[in-house]
């Protein structure tokens, strides 16, 4: 009996093993930095995503908000607060943005790039592995200065260019990211 049960949960337990393996993303982070001589930490961060994808993007703040409240750092999300086609590059408008939220730092996130690779699987069937490069920028907005980067690939695999995908690899990502951010000592 217990050489049955053993197999059974053996199984779940392989079985378990390959669900996540086929629907998770493994990051690696090519940089993290923090500026030495920025000694604070930051009380309440405007959250900012410029992907195109508007459910992507706002899954994307979302997840961050989130993940800072966890580690007791208060955020806000852009799309409250700022038009969904503002320009991000305009540091005066973030500055004035941040200002009106209270928020003293602004974390912005972006694309910087996207890879692609086709490989086999078990079943034979051709299985997408994509590779998106993010670059994130921490700016203090009492120095208007950047205080903390990190730029990381992340590779998502797919057996089509479903966009669920993506959105499932967000939190993971998110997660891993601010834990990076705050290794560093910034949160």
């Amino acid at each position: 009996m217990s050489v049955v049960r053993l197999s059974v949960q053996f199984a779940a337990f392989i079985m378990l093993f390959i669900f996540l393996a086929c629907t998770t993303t493994s990051t690696k982070f090519s940089a993290v930095w923090k500026d030495e001589t920025y000694q604070g930490h930051p009380k309440k961060v405007l959250v900012i995503n410029t992907f195109k994808d508007p459910s992507i993007r706002r899954l994307f703040e979302d997840e961050i908000v989130k993940a800072l409240k966890d580690r007791k750092v208060d955020a806000v999300v852009k799309y409250t607060v700022v038009p969904p086609d503002a320009v991000v590059s305009d540091k005066d408008a973030l500055a004035a943005q941040a200002k009106e939220v209270g928020a003293d730092t602004v974390l912005i996130s972006r694309p910087a790039g996207t890879r692609q690779d086709v490989t086999g699987s078990m079943s034979g069937a051709a299985v997408l592995s994509v590779y998106i490069n993010i670059q994130t920028d921490v700016y203090d907005m009492k120095t208007n200065k950047l205080i903390s980067f990190a730029s990381a690939e992340t590779k998502i695999k797919m057996d089509s260019h479903d966009l669920q995908h993506y959105l499932n690899s967000v939190p993971a990502y998110v997660k891993d990211l601010i834990k990076k951010l705050s290794q560093a000592g910034l949160f």
